[in-house]
């Protein structure tokens, strides 16, 4: 018996983190892939919407708590990241993904919005170029400041 935990404790240090401890390791915002976020340590209780705590994310499961559920990524076209030009292009490849993404879903939560990340002009734009991620998220109705934790994926992906 004594082998085959042990088995299984290699098996699971070499594959990664256990599952409950899958929040522990925080993902840079540009470096997101498609999948689910929790904004915090404690993804069960909504999370305060900022311009300044976005940074990093938790990589969880999309059938379990989190607050960001990335849909789209990609590269933006324009030069200028601080322009009108690059908001403008972000809303738009946004739009489309998520238009495309979520044709013919039902019972979505009324305050399903979505967003965007690229890189500061300077240093982040330099290592990561002119990425964009888009990611939907369910704000409070009483307080659109905060992210409601949803337990459910927005993406459904089907087989024919």
């Amino acid at each position: 018996m004594k082998k085959f935990v042990a088995v299984i404790l290699a098996f699971t240090f070499s594959v990664g983190v256990l599952p409950a401890q899958a929040l522990g390791k925080g993902t840079f915002y540009l470096e997101l892939k498609l999948g689910c976020y929790s904004a915090n340590k404690s993804p069960n209780k909504a999370s305060k919407w900022s311009d300044t705590n976005y940074k990093t994310l938790y990589m969880t499961s999309c059938t379990s708590a989190h607050h960001y559920e990335v849909f789209y990524t990609g590269k933006l076209k324009t030069k200028d990241l601080s322009s009108e030009a690059a908001k403008k292009e972000a809303g738009s490849a946004c739009d489309k993904s998520a238009i495309s993404t979520l044709m013919g879903q039902k019972d979505l939560p009324p305050t399903l919005t979505y967003g965007y990340f690229y890189p500061d002009p300077g240093a982040e734009e330099k290592k990561y170029g002119k990425r964009i991620v888009c990611f939907f998220r369910v704000a409070d109705p009483k307080d659109d400041k905060f992210t409601l934790s949803i337990n459910r994926t927005f993406r459904e992906v089907t087989y024919i």
